[in-house]
């Protein structure tokens, strides 16, 4: 007995094992049955294969589907053993009865092999398991055996064994049977040749039938009639063209009820011509044709798609939809081949959508949608037939987009539905194009695809809703598709540019036809739509690519009404985007945002009609994107020529505000770079910036006389001037402040009935700034002809707030130098305000003017913060100038001032920073002799004297 025990042990070890050959497994489940034929007779060995029961069946449900035809069989025999011995059986419950009664009814239904399928229907005969773990299984069980009883090989022992499996499964489950005899009860009289009496009896009645009126009757008889008959209906074509002259005349009656049977007797049509091949999927198209599948699937949808055409009862519609449904049921995977799918899909679905979802047809519409939901991969409505939908592939676009396009041309009523099929396409697409197996041409026709169905939609004028296409496509397909350089397209016959650029463009172009005829609410709406748009393809794309597209929209409608609003709206995306992105900008990326700064500009004044209001909205976005973009070099020849134009032509001043507003921003910048040292980029920025301030003054100085309104902007640029020339440490920055502004600001300041005040406390500042920079200016000739101008307007100023302070000025700069070349249009006033004791004229030298001695004399140079070295005359002991020999370095420091070469420390030629050091490079001797006093105080005393003699003279 222990022998035995053991044995069971060693062979449930063994069998589940992975590493068994085939012959070695054969010889396994060969001793398996010879202990249990043992077992009958031995109850501790049966209570052995009882015990081992869970690992034994595990090793036979995965061995019965085995290919090799003598494990497969042998598999069987032994789990026929378990299943069907009382003491064994009662053990199996739950997940192992389950992976039993499943197994077999898959290898029923796959198997090839007729011993295979025989032994697995007998297991279902000889089972004994309870009717509660049955019944959990009935339905798969009677398929497997209806599939038994019409074997596709006609194999007379498989059928015997079915029906014996058929009156097992009636006595054990007996109220199931019962329930789905119409499932398994047809092929049995099929198999008991009852055909022959059926046809000869059946036929004539219905015909009669429907003679005497009774078309329901009829037609519910041939749906039995052809229940039975089935696949055998495939093999008799003549029978069946009989058959057809009953639902041709009960489909065309005009009785709602006889129309409604039948379609519900066409299912039974549809289960005798549906024989699916079990071909691979390389051999599907072959099998399709083969088997005349496609001849019987075109027959089984003629009439379906008849009823949906006409204008039956809405109930009529659902039942043939019903039909349809059962029909793409039975298809089972075959509904995805590409010519199943267009003549039993696509059909229903035109026909259905292009009646539209008006009135009745609204449940066959919203069928119909929920069927094509669930064919995109998303969940549908609730099916009664589930279909067995795979994923599709970029060939379906087209039919998809189709639809859309007859969504559309339903109006309103069908536009959210289009919206949600379209979203539903881009989302499968978007899948589809993850496969690498997807080629680069395939990729191509399908964005073209997507894009000229964007522009058909377009043509039809169909609003904002268009724009939520272009959203669609934009969220839905990936910036590595929309955005890659690799997949260009022709926009305007003349450029290749990237999807989304094309995206780009006809969304721009909708925006502007949508607010043509200047509706406030779509304007608004069209805003929104256009802030939310540009902020995403900002963050998701190449902004600079984006932006510049933009911006070639922009000037591409820069006649259109609203195009500056576009512009303040795409303004306030750009300012998010660059406070809420901290990556570092490129040259390029300055050069778009400054094209873009320069739009309000570039556009011709003539063509816009501005309030206050749209001037303060782009001033101030102007200067929040302006602020965060640090591109200010780049806008003042836009400002400059700006103005230069301004200046030719007579426009309206609202313009001339903006430009104001937005130079005073770029002036307040400019005071934050006067305080850090000033390398050459930053001495060109605010260089440049004085420069467009002062172009503006100008210009505002004429527009004030016709619009004194503008006269609040140029005040807060006097303002933002006095904030900038306050600021002002270096020489050189106040040197060209002055080089600059004293033009325009000698404009105003004639103006005497000008009371600004800005204009005044700019005025004082400026006189501040000159005495207290560093180094101190050299108030010498030159300089002072630079002033001769506006001092001759100040000096004599009737205004006192600007007169005084010069004067003032005047007394502590150029009244302490000793002598000055005084310019010819200063004189008269000079004169005037001397004579009037008001101003001082050649300081008096003194002992302390000729005291100590020098021999070189330093100045400050006009045009640049440097020190300037001069030689003078030495009058010594009457001498004349005692000629000194320079060193080399001298000589070099020479050459350089006098811009012939670079000295040796490299600077350039004209760069005069040199100090009196670079001089001083001789002996001792030489340092003490050039320090002597060059004037001898008796000789001056004489020449004073003489000169007095002659004044008296």
């Amino acid at each position: 007995m222990g022998l035995f025990t053991t044995e069971v042990h060693e062979l449930k070890t063994l069998l589940s094992a992975n590493n068994n050959s085939k012959s070695e497994k054969s010889s396994l489940y060969s001793t398996l049955l010879q202990l249990q034929e043992h077992s009958t007779t031995n109850p501790s060995l049966l209570q052995s294969l009882a015990d081992s029961s869970h690992v034994l069946l595990t090793s036979m449900a995965n061995d019965i589907s085995d290919d090799d035809e003598e494990i497969a069989a042998q598999a069987l025999k032994c789990m026929g053993f378990m299943i069907y011995h009382p003491s064994i059986v009662t053990g199996i419950l739950g997940a192992d009865a389950d992976m039993v009664l499943n197994s077999l009814q898959k290898v029923i239904l796959s198997t090839r092999i007729k011993s295979v399928c025989n032994l697995g229907v007998w297991c279902i005969s000889v089972q004994q398991f309870s009717p509660s773990i049955l019944d959990a299984h009935i339905d798969s069980l009677v398929r497997a055996i209806v599939h038994a009883l019409d074997n596709p090989t006609g194999s007379l022992s498989t059928t015997f064994e079915a029906m014996q499996a058929v009156m097992k499964l009636v006595t054990q489950s007996n109220e199931k049977m019962r329930e789905i005899s119409n499932l398994w009860a047809p092929p049995i009289y099929r198999r008991l040749a009852v055909i022959i009496d059926v046809k000869r009896k059946l036929l004539p009645a219905m015909e009669e039938l429907l003679k005497n009126g009774m078309k329901i009757q009829a037609i519910q008889s041939w749906g039995w009639f052809t229940l039975l008959i089935g696949p055998y209906a495939i093999k008799n074509r003549h029978l069946i063209n009989q058959l057809l002259k009953i639902p041709e005349q009960t489909f065309s009656d005009s009785d709602p009820q006889v129309k409604i049977a039948s379609q519900i007797a066409w299912e039974a049509l549809i289960d005798a011509l549906v024989v699916l091949p079990k071909q691979t999927n390389e051999e599907i198209n072959g099998g399709i044709e083969a088997n005349g599948l496609n001849k019987s699937i075109k027959l089984i949808m003629t009439p379906l798609i008849g009823i949906m055409s006409s204008k039956c009862d809405s109930s009529v519609h659902l039942s043939s939809l019903n039909t349809w449904n059962y029909f793409l049921h039975k298809l089972d995977t075959f509904i995805n081949h590409p010519s199943v799918i267009k003549t039993v899909l696509d059909s229903m679905l035109e026909t259905v959508f292009r009646v539209g979802p008006a009135n009745k047809n609204i449940w066959s519409w919203n069928f119909c949608l929920d069927l094509v939901i669930s064919h995109l991969g998303e969940p549908g409505g609730d099916q009664r037939y589930p279909v067995k939908w795979t994923p599709w592939n970029l060939t379906r676009v087209d039919f998809f987009i189709k639809l859309v396009h007859i969504f559309i041309g339903h109006g309103d009523i069908a536009y959210d539905s289009a919206l949600k099929l379209f979203r539903l396409t881009m989302k499968g697409v978007q899948s589809c194009l993850k496969s690498s197996v997807v080629s680069f041409s395939d990729v191509m026709e399908c964005i073209e695809t997507i894009i000229s169905c964007l522009k058909t939609i377009s043509e039809g004028q169909t609003g904002q809703t268009f724009l939520e296409f272009i959203e669609i496509v934009t969220e839905e397909l990936q910036p590595s598709i929309l955005g890659s350089p690799l997949y260009k397209l022709k926009i305007d016959d003349k450029i290749t540019v990237s999807p989304v650029v094309n995206l780009v463009v006809l969304y721009f172009h909708e925006v502007v036809n949508l607010t043509a005829d200047d509706s406030v609410g779509q304007l608004s709406g069209c805003c929104n739509k256009l802030s939310s748009y540009v902020s995403l393809l900002l963050v998701s794309y190449d902004a600079n690519d984006i932006l510049d597209t933009l911006i070639l929209s922009l000037n591409k409608y820069a006649t259109s009404n609203h195009f500056l609003k576009f512009w303040i709206v795409i303004a306030n995306c750009v300012k998010d985007y660059l406070n809420d992105e901290k990556s570092e900008r490129d040259d390029n990326w300055h050069l778009v945002i400054s094209r873009f700064l320069a739009y309000p500009f570039s556009v011709s004044p003539s063509m816009m009609s501005l309030t206050k209001l749209d001037v303060e909205q782009i001033v101030e976005m102007w200067i929040a994107v302006y602020k965060s973009s640090e591109c200010c070099e780049n806008m003042f020849p836009v400002f400059d020529r700006f103005l230069e134009e301004y200046s030719k032509v007579d426009h309206g001043y609202e313009f001339l505000l903006f430009c104001g507003g937005v130079i005073t921003c770029v002036l307040e910048l400019s005071t934050n770079l006067s305080n850090v040292v000033c390398d050459d980029k930053r001495i060109r920025c605010i260089k440049t910036s004085l420069q467009c301030a002062a172009r503006f003054l100008s210009v505002s100085y004429v527009e004030a006389k016709a619009n004194p309104q503008i006269l609040d902007t140029t005040s807060r640029v006097f303002s933002t001037l006095i904030c900038i020339v306050e600021s002002f440490t270096f020489n050189e920055i106040v040197i060209f402040f002055i080089e600059i502004i004293s033009n325009p600001l000698l404009q105003w300041l004639s103006d005497h009935e000008n009371t600004n005040y800005q204009l005044h406390k700019l005025w004082i500042a400026t006189l501040k700034s000159l005495q207290t920079c560093s180094p101190p200016i050299n108030f010498n000739s030159t300089f002072l002809n630079l002033q001769s101008n506006i001092l001759q307007e100040t000096l004599n100023h009737p205004n006192p707030s600007i007169s005084n302070p010069t004067i003032t000025f005047w007394n502590s700069t150029y009244g302490t130098q000793i002598k000055l070349d005084y310019p010819q249009n200063l004189l008269p006033v000079l004169d005037n305000l001397f004579r009037n004791g008001k101003i001082n004229l050649n300081k008096k030298r003194t002992n302390s003017d000729t005291t100590p001695p020098q021999k070189h004399k330093v100045t400050t140079g006009l045009n640049r913060c440097v020190k300037r070295v001069e030689m003078v005359e030495d009058h010594g002991k009457g001498c004349k100038r005692k000629k000194v020999e320079l060193t080399e370095h001298q000589k070099e420091v020479r050459r350089a001032q006098q811009g012939r070469a670079r000295d040796c420390e490299g600077r350039g030629p004209g760069v005069r920073t040199y100090t009196s050091l670079d001089f001083s490079q001789g002996t001792e001797e030489e340092s003490q002799e050039e320090s002597q006093d060059l004037r001898n105080t008796e000789s001056i005393l004489e020449m004073l004297k003489k000169d007095g003699k002659m004044f008296k003279g």
